[in-house]
């Protein structure tokens, strides 16, 4: 501890030499627990994601290549590598700098390579959704282009930061914080910017489709809108608050345990959106069953149903088989103004 303060405090400044270890131990111990903080409940959230990967890997086995590995798988291994990162930096800190409050002025290179995970993943989730939008937009696609280039411009400035991050930051979080800082900002409201563009986009196209939409299909696409909302309320609330914190203080270390946080925050949202398709499968299934019976006046228990002729003399059973296009992205490739011809459109696009 003592060799520690040296390379803070001067040695000829012995005024209270007890009040200013007393002063930046409890300093350290803030910025620590903060960070802490962060980490295990980015461990937390990777946990979830795993649990929502095996799931979408049993229920949706045929979805093609490029949605199960391209990106789902993808969108995974590179969150273990950032849950790797920064449990490593964790390490450092607890462990082998373990009572050392100058160890926080510098951050190890496995931080800088989670930034540049972290954007990765940012941009990966985006751009999906992008895609969504792309599909609901007419041309000339403005919508899709301008949340392109906001993804884009994220990239760029991303990398750009995780190189300064592995070079600068890992001498002095300062100095990179000082010269880069202002990047980070800009950064960080684009990613902002991108979110709310994307959302209220989603949610703007699906109000538009449901006034097309049949009477049956109307409760698939409030539902729809909903999570829309509350999955786009999510990232954007946390998204904020990160740049919030980050220009009232810096130096509580708030901010960068919430852009641990973040990413998970993202994969998340991802894998709610694209494992709803289960749940929007037995709505539309249900709906379906309630139409026939309502229709047709057809009664009666398991998979038999009775239905009674118009001279009251004539019963029969039917076996009704309801069938879903929800299975895979693929599910329907009919171009229709009417929206539950290609029911993959709709429940894909949240």
């Amino acid at each position: 501890m003592k060799a520690g303060m040296e390379g803070v405090f001067s040695t000829t400044d012995l005024a209270a030499p007890q009040t200013l270890c007393l002063s930046s131990t409890m300093s350290a111990n803030e910025k620590l627990g903060t960070l802490e903080i962060g980490i295990l409940l980015s461990g937390v959230l990777f946990g979830v994601v795993t649990c929502q990967v095996y799931v979408y890997h049993k229920n949706f086995p045929k979805d093609p290549l490029w949605l199960q590995i391209g990106l789902v798988d993808g969108i995974w291994l590179m969150e273990l590598a950032h849950t790797i990162c920064t449990f490593h930096a964790l390490y450092i800190y607890t462990v082998t700098e373990n009572g050392n409050p100058v160890a926080l002025i510098a951050a190890p290179k496995s931080l800088g390579t989670a930034v540049l995970l972290h954007g990765l993943i940012i941009v990966l989730v985006q751009g999906y959704f992008t895609y969504r939008i792309y599909i609901f937009s007419p041309k000339p696609y403005l919508v899709p282009i301008f949340s392109v280039l906001l993804i884009l411009a994220q990239l760029v400035t991303v990398v750009t930061l995780a190189v300064m991050a592995v070079t600068v930051a890992s001498v002095s979080i300062a100095l990179y914080l000082e010269e880069w800082g202002t990047l980070l900002v800009v950064t960080l409201w684009l990613r902002v910017a991108a979110d709310l563009t994307i959302s209220s986009s989603l949610v703007y196209f699906l109000i538009k489709q449901r006034n097309h939409a049949y009477r049956s299909t109307v409760l698939i696409v409030d539902k729809l809108i909903r999570w829309t909302i509350e999955t786009g309320v999510i990232t954007s609330v946390v998204g904020i608050a990160l740049v919030t914190n980050f220009l009232v203080n810096t130096d509580n270390l708030v901010w960068l345990a919430l852009l641990l946080i973040l990413p998970k925050v993202f994969s998340n949202t991802l894998m709610a959106n694209i494992n709803s398709r289960t749940a929007l499968r037995n709505i539309q299934s249900s709906v379906h069953v309630g139409t026939i019976g309502s229709s047709f006046g057809i009664g009666g228990n398991g998979g038999g149903m009775s239905v009674q002729g118009p001279m009251g003399g004539l019963s029969t059973n039917l076996n009704v088989t309801v069938t879903t296009e929800l299975e895979t992205l693929n599910a329907s490739q009919t171009k229709s103004h009417q929206w539950h011809v290609e029911p993959d459109k709709y429940v894909e696009a949240v």
